[in-house]
């Protein structure tokens, strides 16, 4: 079998400068196409005709033509161009597996938006794991997750892109039966003496902090009934056994048990922000800006 050819001082900057001068039929308008100095073009040609060992142009007054090793070596240049481009077109269809962290809760179609926007400019092959918002900075900044979709407020954006991909206001959800379940909306004055069936605070302590300041803002200062299993059986059970207890989600992520119901309360109620994030300045961050522009930095006091 033959040995491979090897050339290791020939560069695909030096082809690329070739195949310049030969479309341009000049040094100069080559140049200006590659936008390089003229004198820097001119001697990486005799470079690249040192090491082919054979001249490739024929420098005329009118400007430069291909001599017959040169014509040789375009084909060739084209040749391994279009298989270059090939290549890497084909190295770029083949899905790259990504890490997601996903907090709980989200609903079904903002996730589904999130990985609209994360496949939309190449193709990417998401391995989704459940991470609490509180835990997610610190593992994209690490590397340990390429992405993360969370609630805002993030407790710290530095390092971070961040894009908004569900926002909604929360609204009461109680069992049928509850006495304010007759009530096609509610006011904060309905509140009073309700329980909040609430989540334990660490998953996410700005998230936290930010709804109850509101329904503080509000007059409710509700007490926490916390369920720490994140089991729908559980989470119904707490809701239909007691008629003074309630929970806070958006109606999209309300379940469609039908021993619940979803009720809006206003004015003014909390919102829950669901953010799509990843390190900033990495690969993965290319793909959440947004069609007209560069991906926004999301920082807003509510969820």
């Amino acid at each position: 079998m033959a040995a491979p050819l090897e050339f290791p001082d020939l560069e695909l900057r030096h082809l690329r400068y070739f195949a310049a001068v030969a479309e341009a039929g000049t040094v100069t308008e080559a140049a200006r196409r590659l936008r390089i100095a003229q004198p820097s073009l001119s001697q990486q040609l005799r470079l690249l005709e040192r090491r082919v060992g054979a001249p490739l142009f024929r420098r005329l007054p009118r400007g430069m033509e291909l001599t017959e090793a040169g014509r040789l070596l375009l084909t060739g240049v084209r040749q391994a161009q279009h298989a270059l481009g090939s290549a890497v077109a084909a190295a770029r269809a083949v899905p790259v597996t990504a890490t997601v962290g996903v907090c709980r809760g989200v609903p079904h179609d903002v996730l589904r938006r999130a990985e609209r926007i994360l496949t939309a400019a190449r193709p990417l092959r998401p391995v989704y794991e459940q991470v609490d918002s509180g835990r997610q900075g610190e593992l994209l900044r690490s590397g340990a997750l390429a992405f993360g979709v969370l609630r805002a407020p993030v407790d710290d954006e530095a390092g971070l892109e961040l894009r908004t991909v569900g926002d909604e206001p929360l609204g009461v959800v109680l069992g049928r039966h509850h006495p304010l379940a007759v009530r096609t909306e509610l006011t904060w004055s309905d509140m009073a003496g309700q329980r909040l069936l609430w989540f334990p605070e660490r998953r996410a302590p700005s998230y936290a902090s930010a709804v109850l300041a509101r329904l503080a803002e509000h007059g409710w200062h509700p007490a926490t009934l916390v369920e720490d299993t994140g089991s729908h059986t559980l989470f119904r059970h707490a809701l239909l056994a007691h008629d003074d207890v309630v929970a806070l989600r958006p109606r999209s992520g309300s379940s469609a048990d039908t021993d619940l119901v979803w009720r809006p309360v206003g004015p003014e109620p909390p919102r829950e922000r669901i953010l799509l994030a990843t390190a900033g300045r990495t690969p993965w961050s290319r793909l959440l800006a947004p069609p007209d522009g560069p991906p926004p930095s999301e920082a807003h006091p509510q969820d």
